[in-house]
Order: structure tokens, then C-alpha cells, then sequence
């Protein structure tokens, strides 16, 4: 969150670019780190240039993409990593899918599935997709034919409706969180291969994502705690503490994972605490009422808030400014 010297990394603060009003849940940076995806309470998708946002200060709808398909909220989005096609979930149970490049201005495809769908993920070669829905059981989609698989073992599946779910980047492994509990899965075989139970002291799990080269998974959830895990063997690596959360949040890792991100919805601030010490390093006046959801650019220092005050916050390191 910072312009990255070598002599010390937080010596110069993200700043706030621009406050879009816009009931937004959830955000998502494209690959590349050029563009940024914002589903809206409303059933609404927006498409737009990062490099225009910082450089005008503002999100131009006329120069961005806008999709109303959906008839309730959008919980999460994703980018395909190779073509230009944005999926998004909804709370109506669909997955559309929207080839943002060009001027089509409905979805192209879609996918209905039996639940309101929380959270997708593509693999990383982009031809099947992860569904995390109130169901139980993860669903794991051909993107091509929507063929729907299942674990064929009931020991796998979470015990409550699953709310995340992330592919590793090398797409060998993924993860996702239900309940109170992380797991993690082979890609290949589709199978559970180790369960955390408990792994935010019995408080919901919230979000779940990877980092040190598929090596950690970054979790949050209901006990007021960020965690760090090691892949291999499952165990606790570290704890982030500071910042109250005891609903739904969200946290990620820095453009160079040297910090980790997350908020305090007691003052509507994003949190940045050091990777390696756990120790808390800033903290940004985002949002008037708890974050919703954070999502950080891995190309670049760039975050996006949403907040529950009805803003999407963007942030840049004044260097890209």
C-alpha cells in the first residue's frame, strides 16, 4: 500500500483516487491488472479501465461496460484468464457470462445453477469454473458444456452452504470455505485431501484465498482474526489481530505480498498489516460503515473498497498518480 522503496516499504501511503456511490459487494481486478469489475446490489455489472479511474479521478460510465442481466445482487466476478469474458454470480442462482471487449450488451451465456451462487473462481487455464453455493457441496463446472461435478464422496462436502472457493494459481489445488471450516482440494480428482474445523475458533470463515506462490491461504472470518495457513501441512502460520470482525468480511494480500489487507467494521477502515511480523502498519479512512469487500491489483498498488455506506473506494500509490 505504498510506493515500494527499497528502504522501507510503508514510508508513502496509498491515497484515495475516487468514491464511486454505488451499492457494490464485491470488486475484481483483471488479470493484467487493467481493468476492474464491480457487481452491484442491484443485479448490475460493471466493466471499467483502471488507468482511466486514476486518471480522471472517477468511474465514466460512458466509457465502461454496464450489464443489467441480473434480477437480484451480485455476490462475486471473475475474469477468464485468456479470453476477454467476465463471469458473474448472483443471488438469483445464475452465472452469466459477458464478453466485455466488445459491445454486446447482454450476457452471452449463461449458466442456472440450484442455488443462489456466493462465489466463482475460473481455473487458471480457464475451461473449468468453481461454484461456492448455499448448497453444501462445491460445484465444479465445464466451462464449455456447464456439466456440473460433485464430489462423489459425502465425507468432502461442507456441512453448511459453501461462501468462497479459489483456485491455486499453478490450478492443481483449491480451496473454499463453509461454516466454520476451510478446506482444501485436489483439482484433478475433485477430492477433499484435508479439513480445518474451527479454523476462525468456531466463527464463520468468510473468505479464503492463496498467496507465497500457492504455499499460504489467507482467511477471515467472524472472530476478529486475519489468518495465515501453510498449504502442506494445514497448521497456523500466523494471526493478524486489531481489527473487529464479526460479520461477513473480506481480505487479501498486496500487489507484492508484503501486506496483508482486511478492515475494522467498527470505523469502516482498511487495516494493512506486515506479512512476515503480523504486525498492523496503517490503517486508511475508507468507509463510513463497515467494508464489505477488498480486493487488491496484483500488478500493481491499487485496491478497491466496497463499503456498506453505499461507496466503492478506489486507492493507488501516489506514484501511479
Amino acid at each position: 500500500m505504498s510506493a515500494y522503496t527499497d528502504q522501507d516499504p510503508f514510508d508513502a501511503a496509498l491515497v484515495s483516487v475516487c468514491a464511486l456511490p454505488y451499492q457494490s459487494g464485491i470488486a475484481r481486478f483483471s488479470p493484467d491488472g487493467k481493468f476492474l469489475a464491480l457487481g452491484g446490489d442491484d443485479g448490475s455489472v460493471i466493466v471499467t479501465d483502471v488507468r482511466l479511474v486514476r486518471d480522471q479521478g472517477a468511474v465514466d460510465l460512458t466509457a465502461s461496460r454496464v450489464y443489467t442481466d441480473h434480477s437480484k445482487p451480485v455476490n462475486d466476478v471473475d475474469f477468464h484468464p485468456r479470453s476477454p469474458v467476465l463471469v458473474s454470480a448472483s443471488q438469483d442462482c445464475s452465472m452469466r457470462f459477458f464478453d466485455w471487449a466488445t459491445n454486446t450488451p447482454r450476457a452471452t451465456r449463461q449458466c442456472t445453477d440450484t442455488h443462489p451462487v456466493n462465489a466463482v473462481s475460473f481455473h487458471p487455464a480457464g475451461d473449468h469454473l468453481l461454484a461456492a453455493t448455499d448448497h453444501h457441496a462445491i460445484h465444479l463446472y465445464d466451462a464449455s458444456t456447464f456439466r456440473c461435478y460433485l464430489s462423489s464422496q459425502a465425507m468432502d462436502h461442507h456441512t453448511a452452504g459453501v461462501v468462497d472457493a479459489r483456485w491455486a494459481r499453478d490450478g492443481v489445488v483449491y480451496v473454499s470455505c463453509g461454516g466454520d471450516t476451510i478446506k482444501m482440494w485436489d483439482g484433478v480428482a475433485n477430492r477433499c485431501v484435508r479439513t480445518m474445523t474451527a479454523a476462525h475458533l468456531g466463527a464463520p470463515v468468510s473468505t479464503v484465498c492463496f498467496g507465497g506462490a500457492d504455499k499460504v491461504i489467507l482467511s477471515c472470518g467472524g472472530d476478529s482474526n486475519v489468518r495465515l495457513w501453510d498449504v502442506g501441512s494445514g497448521k497456523l502460520i500466523r494471526s493478524f489481530e486489531g481489527a473487529q470482525q464479526t460479520s461477513r468480511t473480506a481480505c487479501c494480500f498486496s500487489c507484492d505480498e508484503e501486506l496483508v489487507l482486511s478492515s475494522d467494521e467498527r470505523s469502516g477502515e482498511v487495516v494493512a498489516w506486515d506479512t512476515a511480523s503480523g504486525k498492523a502498519r496503517r490503517r486508511y479512512a475508507a468507509h463510513s460503515k463497515p467494508v464489505r469487500w477488498l480486493t487488491a491489483s496484483m500488478m500493481e498498488p491499487t485496491v478497491v473498497s466496497c463499503g456498506q455506506d453505499g461507496f466503492v473506494q478506489v486507492w493507488a500509490s501516489p506514484a501511479l498518480l
